[in-house]
Order: C-alpha cells, then sequence, then structure tokens
C-alpha cells in the first residue's frame, strides 16, 4: 500500500535505514518501494536520478547533521571543552538512535572498485 509523502526530505531517513541495512547494492528499488512505502512514480517524482540521487540525498542529510552537529558547535564555541563535551554527546545520541553504522562507510566499503 502506498503512502502519500509531502516532501523529499519525510522519506530520506527510511532510505537511510535501506541503505544501512542492505548496502547500495542490496538496495534494489522493490525494497525501497516496499520499505518507503512509495510507489516508483513518487520516488522518481522525489528523486529523478533514481537511486543514485537518493543516495546522494541520504549522504547530504548525514552531512548537514554532522555540519550542525560537530563542524559549527566547535567552531561557533567560546568555551571549547564545553563543546567537545556536547559533541561527543551528541555522536553517541546519534548512534544510539537507530542509526547503528555509519552509513558513509557502508556505502563506501560498497562502492569501492
Amino acid at each position: 500500500m502506498s503512502r502519500v509523502v509531502a516532501e523529499r526530505q519525510d522519506v530520506i531517513a527510511t532510505l537511510a535505514e535501506v541503505f544501512r541495512e542492505h548496502g547500495y547494492d542490496g538496495a534494489s528499488f522493490n525494497l525501497i518501494t516496499e520499505k518507503t512505502g512509495l510507489g516508483k512514480g513518487s520516488l522518481y517524482h522525489f528523486f529523478p536520478g533514481g537511486k543514485e540521487e537518493m543516495a546522494e540525498a541520504v549522504l547530504g542529510d548525514i552531512a548537514l547533521w554532522f555540519q550542525t552537529n560537530i563542524f559549527d558547535l566547535l567552531r561557533n564555541s567560546e568555551r571549547p571543552a564545553a563543546a567537545i563535551d556536547d559533541m561527543f554527546a551528541s555522536v553517541d545520541s546519534y548512534f544510539r538512535r537507530g542509526r547503528r553504522l555509519c552509513l558513509m562507510g557502508v556505502i563506501a566499503r560498497q562502492r569501492r572498485p
């Protein structure tokens, strides 16, 4: 059964889990439609470049999280020691809330020639 998604961002977390659990190569389009609950037409509407664009969107979302929660936090802090503590807490929370593996590492391992 297909579901309604208002924005592309609404499906990024689910795509991340699919790539994390099955790897880039193992994430077939049928598996992606099953896990996201979106039909192929909806997926292509949000990601005209297909699976490659989905992976790029997921990696971009992760990069933004790290930019916001680590790099900006450290760069803009007037108390470096506290910023480092906050950074470690953020990273710990990131991996404990279901994002078990480093997705960038999973994709990088699988995409090597």
